[in-house]
């Protein structure tokens, strides 16, 4: 398997754009998968540096319905239709972020609309519970809460039936590869928390162990006991590649890099990883 971050936060290579999302290049099995677009058309001209052909994607997974992660979608460089795009019905609802602040309402929601663009919508799969798309690909959604550490974010809304109510993130979709060394987990924000979210997958998956975890973790505020039980379950499960990323967190990424050494990569945009 072969991952190329065309989008992250940071970039530390000439000629290489970064932004605030995420974009995943990943080939594997005769494979190619777009995990996430970023916000604008970074992951294209990072593409292009690497040496990558967007038009041979096989399929697109986006993570969630936020602007950071769905955004650069209208931007991908389709010759007559876009290729299958997995998404989970609600990601296209409108998302807001409240300012504590002001108390006023930031939308975060992806910037374009299902209605002017009916060539995304043509190719749009809306993905059930759990879906497997392609040979060791699996998609899982609607992720249950399992530990008494992680909490939901109280500053994310969505509008729905004329009323803001509190953003569960049913749409949040895990990215699950199987390979001979475990299981390839792909997060985008984990906003549900990522042991749920690895926890989820261990339920779905009980025979196998997970070898890699490339994820957004919005680990960027957590209290240090979570920061602290995160890294603890990471060593407890004994995964072998954490490549924390977006909006994971300077110091959160510094304490993985400090407990989980080598097993912990540091990337940035333009950087690949052989799996």
């Amino acid at each position: 398997m072969k991952v190329s971050i065309l989008t992250d936060n940071i970039v530390k290579k000439r000629g290489f754009l970064a932004e605030h999302g995420l974009s995943l290049y990943i080939e594997h099995g005769g494979i190619n998968i777009l995990f996430d677009t970023g916000q604008s058309s970074v992951y294209c001209h990072n593409a292009v540096a690497m040496g990558i052909d967007l038009q041979n994607t096989d399929g697109i997974v986006l993570s969630h319905g936020h602007y950071d992660h769905c955004g650069g979608l209208i931007h991908f460089p389709k010759t007559s239709k876009y290729p299958a795009i997995y998404a989970h019905r609600q990601a296209f609802y409108k998302r807001y972020f409240k300012i504590s602040l002001n108390k006023e309402f930031k939308d975060i929601s992806i910037p374009w609309g299902l209605a002017e663009h009916p060539d995304i919508q043509k190719s749009l799969i809306y993905t059930p519970k759990m879906l497997n798309p392609y040979p060791t690909v699996h998609i899982l959604t609607e992720i249950p809460s399992s530990t008494d550490f992680e909490d939901i974010a109280k500053d994310f809304f969505i509008f729905q039936s004329e009323h803001m109510i509190t953003d569960m993130f049913f749409d949040e979709q895990i990215l699950v590869i199987e390979t001979k060394a475990g299981l390839v987990i792909f997060l985008g924000c984990s906003h549900l928390g990522v042991i749920n979210c690895l926890n989820y997958v261990r339920k779905c998956f009980p025979e196998q162990s997970i070898y890699a975890l490339f994820a957004g973790m919005h680990m960027e505020e957590a209290s240090p006991l979570r920061v602290e039980m995160t890294i603890h379950y990471m060593m407890e499960y004994k995964i072998q590649n954490v490549v924390p990323m977006h909006c994971t967190g300077i110091l959160s990424i510094c304490e993985m890099k400090r407990f989980l050494k080598e097993c912990c990569h540091v990337c940035a945009a333009g950087d690949v990883i052989n799996i």
